[in-house]
Order: structure tokens, then sequence, then C-alpha cells
């Protein structure tokens, strides 16, 4: 069924403010479009950019698909999947699988137990129905305009896009499948299913090349750009990076927060996945979706660090789907109902910090990669007589919040601001772990880890109580001193994280030396902060 442009009530509400969080203005928020007409009590499970950036298509609660111009936001048209006007949130009526053809000749609608729908895009008449009563939670073209995947209940579907044949078909272990993905160059094809069965399959001849097992549904699954890597999601919480040449894990994203749905969302769900995923447009970056706190996160490839993120749907709802346009601009739906649309500007990725001759590294606090807000707290760059170049870095606002164990737990609402540094160690082993900073009795610790991990040994690092002056300390409060193991040389984060608010943090100092003490070099200020560079000096 085709509604033609009307005037139907659609709200279209347009915003320029900032949503910021990080080193840069990551994300400004274009505008919001409310999708679906029962807000909460309805939501989006679908939206994607037309291939050329030119529209947006985004899902109901009501079997709908609506399309938008993405300059303006103006809505265009909509199709109906089948006939329904629920009043309620309504799980035969989640539409999971929306999207364009590459040449914006076709697009399709799938929905649970309702096949997918081929439209015409000019004419938003309907081409082909196929599988009428199969479950059909996701579809893809490929970028060279051959094939059409889709799900089929526990099946995948290929079919040649020049007439519509079925060239292809193969099974998932009785669960039904949630998403496919085809890679750059069309060779892959990789399909998730609820019973936590993963493949990648051949295209040249159909073969599957890869199987992985989840313990639980698997949600997402997407190649990066140049497709070197995938990124795989689902339930327990599970976000991992995978290399494509063999499956081999390079990066665990861990996520954490509220677990708990809403009423009118897939209440009842104790195990929510993590659903929603994609990749920057030049796959430096990946997008996630997270828990059901509808908090948007941002890492990044370099170091899978978690360096931002944004509140793109009502805080505890959540996120169930992503999608990111060539340029770089970025929508988000999920059991708010709203579209958020937001321009993404990509931090710059600066030189690594390069490691001494004599093994030490130092960091001047303001030095840092990413400086990352949570909890409410933030690190503030002041001015400061008496800091090594007049700056440090005030972990604010100081009201008494201590974070001897809310540290590294990875939900964005309850973590402690985070920094990190980027290294280059030419040498591995245990290194002796300093700080300088100025403080009084309750703004005097940090926690210092690597790689986004907190370490027991170099936690909770405090000095002696100062108001007037800098003091260096390696000191902790479990009366040991602080050390950190670097397993082997290369790039490694090092991470700091507030512990007391308050604090003024100048520097960090790793060295492999036990009797090296900084306080007796350069007037007490120590070393010179270490120099940005790449391996190869430029």
């Amino acid at each position: 069924m085709c509604i033609k442009k009307t005037a139907i009530g659609i709200i279209i509400l347009t915003f320029f403010a900032l949503s910021v969080f990080g080193q840069d203005e990551m994300f400004s928020l274009i505008r919001k479009i409310n999708v679906d007409h029962l807000g909460t009590v309805g939501q989006i499970d679908g939206c994607e950019f037309s291939k050329d950036n030119y529209y947006i298509i985004a899902s109901d609660n009501h079997a709908t698909a609506k399309i938008y111009i993405r300059e303006t936001g103006v809505f265009v048209n909509q199709v109906k999947h089948i006939e329904i006007n629920n009043v309620q949130f309504e799980r035969a009526a989640k539409m999971n699988a929306v999207g364009y053809s590459y040449d914006r000749k076709y697009f399709y609608t799938g929905i649970n137990d309702h096949g997918l729908k081929l439209w015409d895009a000019e004419t938003y008449t309907l081409v082909r129905h196929f599988n009428k009563t199969a479950e059909v939670d996701g579809a893809d073209f490929s970028s060279d305009g051959k094939w059409l995947a889709m799900a089929a209940d526990s099946e995948v579907h290929v079919y040649r896009v020049s007439d519509l044949t079925l060239v292809h078909k193969f099974t998932h272990e009785k669960g039904g499948v949630n998403n496919l993905d085809f890679n750059h160059d069309n060779t892959l094809l990789a399909s998730v299913a609820s019973k936590g069965e993963v493949f990648i399959t051949r295209t040249s001849d159909w073969k599957r090349i890869r199987r992985h097992k989840l313990k639980s549904s698997a949600k997402r699954i997407y190649f990066s750009p140049e497709g070197d890597l995938y990124a795989l999601s689902g339930r327990d919480q599970y976000c991992k990076i995978h290399r494509t040449s063999d499956g081999e894990v390079v990066a665990d994203l861990k996520h954490r927060g509220n677990l708990k749905m809403l009423p009118g969302d897939d209440y009842g769900d104790e195990n929510p996945a993590i659903e929603a995923m994609q990749w920057s447009a030049d796959g430096n970056h990946l997008f996630t979706g997270g828990v059901v706190d509808g908090i948007m996160r941002v890492w990044r490839r370099a170091d899978w660090s978690l360096i931002g993120y944004v509140q793109a749907q009502e805080r505890n709802r959540q996120i169930e789907y992503i999608d990111v346009s060539s340029d770089n601009e970025v929508i988000v739906g999920g059991d708010e109902g709203v579209l958020y649309h937001y321009r993404f500007t990509p931090p710059k990725l600066l030189k690594p910090i390069a490691q001494e001759p004599d093994g030490i590294v130092c960091l001047e606090a303001e030095n840092y990669d990413t400086s990352l807000p949570q909890g409410g707290h933030s690190w503030t760059v002041v001015s400061e007589t008496g800091a090594a170049g007049g700056e440090c870095l005030q972990a604010l606002p100081n009201d008494g919040v201590e974070k001897d164990a809310k540290f590294a737990i990875y939900d964005p609402l309850k973590d402690a601001p985070k920094l990190d540094y980027r290294i280059n160690f030419t040498r591995a082993g245990e290194y002796h772990v300093w700080i300088r900073a100025k403080g009084n009795e309750s703004d005097n610790a940090v926690h210092v880890g690597i790689d986004g991990k907190k370490i027991s040994s170099s936690d909770k690092i405090e000095f002696p109580p100062s108001t007037s002056s800098y003091v260096w300390s390696k000191a902790t409060k479990d009366e040991e001193d602080a050390t950190i193991s670097i397993s082997s040389i290369g790039f490694h984060t090092i991470n700091v994280w507030m512990d007391e608010d308050g604090i003024k943090l100048d520097k960090i100092l790793l060295t492999p030396e036990a009797g090296y003490d900084p306080s007796n070099v350069n007037g007490g200020k120590g070393p010179e902060g270490s120099m940005r560079k790449t391996p190869d000096n430029k």
C-alpha cells in the first residue's frame, strides 16, 4: 500500500545544539524526527540513509516505512508493509529491515511473519513480495548491484537483482537470521542468527568459510569499510572486533549500564543485546548502541578506546539501529520512537608519544589523546602557577566525590572521567608510576591503567596533601609503590581516571628504574614531557 504525500501530522523538531563529549566537538544534533507517532509506546527498529545520501528511510512500530529528505528532514512518502494500526507496542508490527539499493532504484521492507517487500523507489509501488510468511529481520544489497540477500526465518536467500531469481540459500541452526552484510568488494557475506550462530560465506562459490558460535543470540555484524575487520554484537553485552582473515578477536568492547527494559519496549527481556553498531565512513571509529541507556558510544580504532558518547535516545530506552552516511552524518533510532540525526566530526588522531632512550615516558597531563567526561565529572584545563608550562588538569566539579571502585566500569553515567595517552613503547617490562599533582586531603588520588583496564598495582595513587605546591608521588592507598607492566613493545594506551575530584594533575611519569626520583630533576618539575612523533621520528 502507498500513502501519497499529505499533511499527516508528522512533527519534525530541528535543533543545532551541541552534545559534546571527549576531545573535540564530535556530535552536533541536526534534528530530531518523530517517526513513530506513539513515541515510546512505539519504536524505530530500522533506519538507513540511501546510498547517495539523499533520503532517510525509517520504520515505526506499525509496519510502516517512512521516507524523508536528508538535507531538510522533510517527509516525502510512506509505505505500509501490512495493515495494522495498533495503539500500543506490538512485536508483530516491528519492521527490522529497511534499506535502499545502491542505484536507488529499489528499497525494501521486512517484518515478522510477512516476508520482505521490494518497492519501486520512484513510484512507491510494490515490485515483489518474497517469502510471504517468513520472519525477515535483515537484508542487504551488494554494492555492485548484483544481489539482494535476505533473511527468511532461519534461512538466508540470495536473489539476482536483474531478474529477481533465487541463486542461493543456506540455513542457520534453528534460530531466525537477524542481520546480513556484504563486505566492501562483495566477496563475502556475513550473517548472524538468534541461536548465536555466525556465518562468513564466500560469494564466488557460496561456501561457508567460517562459523562462530555465541552463547546466546547474535544481533549485528558489519564489515569495516576496507573489509579487514568485522564488528559482531549480541546478547550478554557481547561486542567484539574480529579480523576478517582468520576470525581472531582483536578487541572486546565492554558495555555496562542499565539492563532493565521499560513497558512499551521489549519488556521482560532479561538479557538485552547490543542491538546497534556501525562504522564511521573512514572506518577509523565504531559507533555502538550500548545497553538500555539510550547512549551511543564511539570507539577509536587506533587503540579501541572509548573516546565519546552522546545521549541518542531517552535515558532508559534502547538504541535499536545506527546508520552512517558516506560524509559522516549519523542517524539513530530506538525505543523512544524518535530519530536522532547528527553530524559527526571525527577527532584528529594525534601522533603517539615516544618513549625516551633511557626508558622514561613523561606525560604532560594536558597533552592527552582523549579526555572523556563521565559520571558527571570531567578533566578541565586550568592555569596554575607552579604547574609545568603553567597549566594542569583538575577533576571538576569538586563536590566531594570519590571513585575508589567505580572506574573503568564502562558505564558512562557512573564511571570516572578518563584520560588517554597513546604511547609507542620500545621496552617491555615493569614500570614505576609517578604522578605530579596538588590538592588537599580529600583531593589527592588518581588511578592509572593500561589499554582501558584497571590495574590493581597502579590504582589509588595518592600524594601528600599540599594546596600550595605540586609534589611527586608513587605511593598508593594500599601502602605499596605504584607499578604497571607493559607486556609487549609497540603501541599501548595509558589511562588515568579520577579517584578523588578536585585533584590538580600536572604530570604522569613511567620509569623502569626503581631508584629514579623525578623530584630531583628540573627544580622539582621533573623531565620535560615526552614528544609526539611517529616511529620513524617524523
